[in-house]
């Protein structure tokens, strides 16, 4: 690799692009860093497939680099993994690269599995960074136009902004009618692995869908941690929706627990409606950890 030159700083970027680079090898990943780095990016690693799926998942990567040699996976299977994961988004590019050059039938496999683009070391810094210009600019616009957006593109349902936005409206209806309002968010119990993208559309959201009316907001926070906004609904009536979500028989893992947050009457509350979703994931959290004997958490009661 030509990593003693290449361009100055690339412009034009929304921000700062960050890439993740897969590699085994130290000089490889050095390398990289070095051109990357050079050129604006921030540069996260990881050693294997193993460590790829813990880093990857916290980056909100604007690229990955995957080497598809590595010894203890393959990076064919790795990057089928990461495309077929719901915290890699579909506009995020992936690119292979190996120490060898590549036959047509590698190409083809990594091109397969989700890879944008196959390169054979030694490659051309400059080469690679102008390659990588376009992709990231696309992929960070494709995100600003999501974060704008108020679905969330992998379930169907409300993103974090749409829910919000759902939550001011049936908030001042409620206050305006001086009826209850309550927010429910459940998830799984401790840490979970991030699901695949059919679990996340079929699945879970299935379970949510299954539990609540059409008139309630249904949104996802996370890959795999909904909110349910149900107007005209008491605290009373919120731990019993809670308890339709947990008890549904649709999801192979059923130890989901919840967090809610209700009032009766909003004529005279000041609470707002980022207050709603912050104390009820505050309730989901303590729920997460408690024994567990103890699936629902009511912000209200144990935590105000």
């Amino acid at each position: 690799m030509a990593a003693d030159a290449h361009p100055e700083p690339e412009h034009g970027f929304a921000r700062s692009p960050l890439a993740v680079v897969v590699d085994d090898q130290a000089w490889t990943r050095r390398s990289l860093e070095q051109i990357l780095g050079g050129a604006g990016y921030r540069v996260r690693t990881a050693v294997d497939a193993k460590q790829a799926l813990d880093v990857v998942p916290r980056a909100d990567a604007d690229v990955l680099l995957v080497h598809l040699d590595l010894a203890r996976a393959g990076g064919p299977a790795l990057i089928g993994e990461l495309s077929d994961r719901a915290f890699v988004d579909v506009s995020t590019p992936i690119i292979a690269f190996s120490r060898e050059r590549t036959t047509r039938e590698v190409r083809l496999e990594a091109l397969r599995r989700g890879a944008w683009y196959v390169l054979d070391l030694p490659f051309d810094a400059d080469e690679l960074l102008l390659r990588l210009r376009p992709m990231v600019r696309a992929k960070q616009r494709a995100s600003d136009l999501r974060k704008a957006s108020l679905v969330d593109a992998v379930t169907g349902l409300y993103n974090e902004h749409g829910v919000l936005r759902r939550l001011s409206e049936l908030r001042a209806a409620a206050s305006r009618g001086a009826r209850p309002l309550a927010c429910v968010v459940v998830g799984p119990r401790g840490e979970s692995p991030p699901p695949r993208l059919a679990e996340a559309k079929g699945e879970s959201v299935g379970r949510i869908h299954r539990a609540t009316r059409r008139s309630d907001a249904k949104g996802a926070l996370a890959p795999d941690l909904y909110v349910v906004v149900a107007p005209d609904t008491d605290v009373t009536g919120a731990r019993i929706l809670a308890q339709r979500i947990l008890a549904d028989s649709g999801e192979p893992s059923a130890d989901w627990v919840a967090g809610l947050f209700a009032e009766a009457d909003l004529e005279a509350s000041s609470t707002t409606a980022p207050d709603y979703l912050v104390r009820a994931t505050e309730a989901f959290r303590r729920a997460q950890v408690a024994e567990a004997s103890s699936r629902i958490m009511d912000y209200a009661r144990e935590l105000a």
